[in-house]
């Protein structure tokens, strides 16, 4: 069976989206599909980003804690969960991305040790494991999400999306994506955004 790991920060809107294409179309395709931490926290350390973002890197930090507890338990469903979870609230509800809203998801997916797992500093190398693991592969100039064929050193970026393809279309673009990671010399395919993030 084909697995692939998504490693992604909670706090993108693009990998939200992302993360529901890849949910909806690997259930079909029977793809395993892996849970880790690639911070943006950790990719912008050293680059200029606008202060109001340093806290949001936080709170992904400490939701990421709770993904790499779960998964490091093999917990792997559960994580997925929370990841939806947190989604849900932040993009589909419009809730404030902050710790209450990391608890309230926590709930949500039946993590009854959420604050423990948020505040647990251990698992910060882990996120860091997760960031070198897959910055090894794709590089510095991207970012979250990467999506990596388990058991290769295949990974790309992206894809980034809006809105998220659904049904057969959601379908053509798993096959094609799990092709081009396949092909070794290639390394970007890319345009320009075009219109607003479409969530629905």
């Amino acid at each position: 069976m084909t697995s692939l790991t998504f490693y992604f920060d909670p706090g993108c809107p693009f990998t939200w989206i992302t993360s529901r294409w890849l949910v909806e179309a690997a259930g079909r395709a029977q793809v395993d599909v892996t849970w880790r931490a690639f911070p943006l926290g950790i990719i912008n350390a050293d680059k200029e980003v606008p202060e109001e973002y340093r806290p949001l890197f936080e709170v992904s930090n400490r939701a990421l804690r709770v993904v790499e507890s779960l998964v490091a338990e093999g917990r792997n469903a559960d994580a997925g969960a929370f990841f939806t979870a947190i989604g849900t609230s932040r993009f589909v509800e419009g809730g404030e991305y902050d710790d209450a809203l990391v608890v309230a998801a926590g709930t949500t997916a039946g993590i009854t040790d959420v604050e423990f797992r948020m505040a647990d500093e251990s698992q910060d190398a882990r996120l860091q494991a997760g960031y070198d693991e897959i910055h090894a592969i794709v590089g510095d100039d991207v970012g979250s999400p990467a999506i990596r064929l388990d058991g290769t050193d295949r990974a790309f970026f992206g894809p980034v999306v809006s809105p998220a393809p659904k049904g057969d279309d959601a379908d053509r673009l798993l096959a094609a994506y799990l092709m081009l990671l396949e092909v070794p010399g290639l390394f970007e395919v890319k345009r320009s955004r075009q219109g607003e993030l479409d969530f629905s």
